[in-house]
């Protein structure tokens, strides 16, 4: 349940992660990262809005991709996006949030194909940034979940298409909050229409279903979910649970009584503490 107290908090805590990327801002350091070239962009306009934005501690420590939510609409940049990146930060991981295209240009594959040229980048910058780039995690909330889960059992189609398997582009474990996983079944509405259009096939949804396509090669898997979530139904994560449980894939799967959706690192409610959680699987999985 969103109090609110809940509604304070977040509201605070939006209000500092704009303050902490306007200080950036006048400090001269540069806050997005074009991840295309001008090139590319010239090629394809919408290109333009997919970038990445990074939070670093440095130390070569692995790296978390945080993939926010919003329907493929728009970006939850606060609690889906700054809050994890201050959390990950704070756990021993470097962060880049991506801005990957939404709205009118969130067609596939471009959000996926963005999703594959941040990893590229991030791996192609590595030493730069001082972080790990053989140790890459995925992170996404509803729609970004999506975003992540789909790539994770499509990163071979993106290595070959794309970018010419110049970069392994399998992540190395995957970190998902009420994601949505099927196209097809209790799928988000609008989710499905962004990313897929208007009349989609019943061939492309089931393309597009994670619970569908995912193999016994699929990453190392955390995800976790609020009975009664009105958005992206529980059994999104149902069926990705029992599809990862039939291909012998390693994964922990939380079942939260109560929270609803879009509540990010979930504090003061029934899911409080699954970062915590997330942690320690990564650390078991790494």
């Amino acid at each position: 349940m969103i109090t609110l107290k809940n509604r304070l908090a977040n509201k605070h805590r939006r209000f500092m992660f704009e303050r902490y990327l306007a200080k950036k801002r006048l400090s001269g350091e540069k806050i997005f990262y074009p991840i295309y070239s001008k090139e590319e962009i010239e090629e394809e306009p919408s290109r333009a809005f997919a970038n990445v934005i990074p939070f670093l501690i440095k130390k070569n420590a692995p790296t978390v991709i945080v993939c926010p939510g919003g329907a493929y609409e728009f970006l939850s940049f606060n609690n889906e996006g700054g809050d994890y990146a201050r959390a990950f930060n704070k756990a021993g991981y470097n962060v880049f949030m991506l801005n990957y295209r939404v709205a009118a240009n969130a067609h596939y594959p471009n959000p996926m194909e963005d999703l594959a040229r941040a990893i590229c980048f991030v791996k192609a910058h590595s030493a730069a940034f001082c972080v790990n780039a053989e140790k890459i995690i995925l992170c996404g909330s509803s729609a970004g979940g999506h975003l992540c889960a789909y790539f994770a059992a499509r990163f071979e189609e993106f290595e070959s298409v794309y970018h010419n398997r110049q970069y392994s582009l399998r992540p190395s474990a995957v970190i998902l909050a009420y994601p949505v996983i099927s196209m097809k079944e209790e799928t988000h509405e609008i989710t499905r229409l962004r990313l897929l259009g208007l009349h989609s096939t019943p061939e492309e949804q089931a393309d597009k279903s994670v619970e569908l396509i995912a193999d016994e090669n699929y990453p190392p898997t955390f995800f976790w979910h609020c009975e009664g979530d009105k958005t992206v139904p529980i059994s999104n994560s149902i069926r990705l649970d029992e599809r990862l449980s039939k291909m012998g894939v390693k994964h922990v799967f939380m079942r939260y009584p109560r929270g609803g959706h879009g509540i990010g690192l979930a504090r003061n409610t029934t899911a409080a503490g699954w970062f915590e959680k997330a942690i320690r699987f990564l650390q078991e999985v790494l």
